[in-house]
């Protein structure tokens, strides 16, 4: 790409990650909101209507994990409507997997938690030297919160609101808290062997040892689907079996491979939510989309927190890679730098996708510097220049705490212009 080129480049959609607190109570405040929006030449938001600790509608499945305030008035039919006056896209953004653990999904259904080696929820773990007060769900189980849930939620969403997409986000493991350690609840005990092949129901107690070993290496038998689990697996304690199912090995005497099961598990169960949810919503609303905000680089995701979003093609549409400066090492300059390349990777794994619109986060510019509206200007521009169709900024509540929404409408005006 040339430097006249570049010249060229324009953001068509310029969008915003967004709280319901950031948008008001009531219709006027709402109104007020979607003004801001349009003044500052935003044209989509990513509004929060599931958060960690409730739902921000009159849900009629769920009536009991509707937050304070949202029974009476509801909020996204006023949201989408004074968007709509704007011409304002409106994304329906859902926290997937992480609940509050004083929520009414973990306090009807404990039995849907992830679960540690120690049989511990997430809210059993400290982080930065706290309580982890969250309850992550396990994506894997059927019935479970996914399907029993959360899709439910999304399709009621989706054929009662004209948004234009359902948005994923904590799609995914945890990842802040030792992703090695989740999931180990009962059912996915049971179903990590199942899936990888190691037990078969018809011969349970069978150890179907190869008929002969006659390849230089032990690992060229694996063809046979050789018994895994050993001879006491279903007397072994909790904390047993799950570092078995990390640091085991698929042959006696071979190498310490098991994780690697263990980890296509977990990629496995995020790929099959996004398929089923994608599936529901589509049903409910037939051309309705799915984003998701993910993490910048899909393969080193799909180690750590299962989610490998170059498999999601078929069940999202727009990916929005989260680059925020804390996902990346050294100063600024260096961010700036990194920031392009991923950009650049970015596209490759999104290229089953219908769009790619890279987001960053307001706050992390100024970790080591004073709040300024220069290091806004040179990440917009640094993704701009990429050729990307869109950008999504983190968020409309950290645009007020820094006082950057004057400095969003003049970074965004060339962007409007050239509309």
């Amino acid at each position: 790409m040339t430097a006249d080129s570049k010249l060229e480049n324009r953001l068509k959609i310029r969008g915003v990650w967004s709280n319901p607190g950031e948008a008001g109570k009531t219709a006027p405040e709402v109104s007020a909101f979607a003004q801001k929006l349009q003044d500052a030449h935003i044209n989509l938001v990513a509004m929060c209507f599931k958060t960690g600790g409730g739902i921000h509608w009159p849900s009629r499945l769920f009536p009991q994990a509707v937050a304070e305030g949202y029974t009476e008035f509801d909020f996204p039919a006023v949201l989408v409507s004074e968007c709509a006056k704007r011409g304002i896209r409106v994304h329906a953004w859902f926290i997937d997997f992480m609940e509050s653990a004083t929520g009414a999904a973990y306090h009807e259904h404990p039995e849907w938690a992830m679960r540690n080696p120690e049989g511990g929820t997430t809210a059993s773990e400290a982080l930065r030297g706290r309580t982890y007060h969250s309850v992550w769900m396990c994506p894997a189980q059927r019935p479970g919160y996914a399907d029993q849930w959360l899709i439910p939620l999304m399709a009621e969403f989706a054929e009662r609101y004209d948004v234009e997409a359902v948005h994923h986000d904590y799609i995914r493991y945890p990842g802040d808290l030792a992703p090695d350690r989740y999931c180990f609840c009962d059912y996915c005990l049971r179903e990590i062997p199942r899936f990888a092949g190691h037990v078969t129901d018809a011969f349970p107690d069978r150890p179907f040892y190869h008929d002969q070993y006659d390849r230089p290496y032990i690992e060229s038998h694996w063809e046979q689907s050789p018994r895994v689990l050993p001879p006491n697996w279903d007397v072994l304690p909790r904390a047993m079996k799950s570092r078995f199912l990390l640091e085991g090995s698929s042959f006696p005497g071979g190498r310490y491979d098991l994780d690697y099961f263990f980890y296509r598990y977990r990629t496995h169960a995020i790929t099959r939510f996004a398929r089923e949810a994608a599936e529901a919503v589509r049903a409910a609303k037939p051309g309705m989309l799915i984003s998701a905000a993910l993490f910048k680089n899909a393969v080193q995701s799909g180690r750590f927190i299962g989610q490998d979003w170059q498999t999601f093609g078929p069940w999202v549409d727009i990916a929005m890679p989260m680059d925020y400066r804390d996902h990346y090492p050294g100063d600024f300059d260096t961010y700036m730098i990194l920031l392009a390349e991923s950009i650049e990777q970015q596209k490759e794994w999104a290229r089953d996708y219908r769009s790619l619109w890279p987001g960053f986060a307001i706050n992390q510019l100024f970790r080591d510097a004073e709040p300024s509206p220069e290091r806004f200007h040179r990440t917009v521009d640094c993704i701009r220049n990429t050729g990307v169709e869109g950008i999504c900024l983190f968020s409309s509540g950290l645009l007020t705490r820094y006082d950057l929404w004057t400095d969003v409408r003049e970074g965004f005006a060339r962007d409007v212009e050239k509309d």
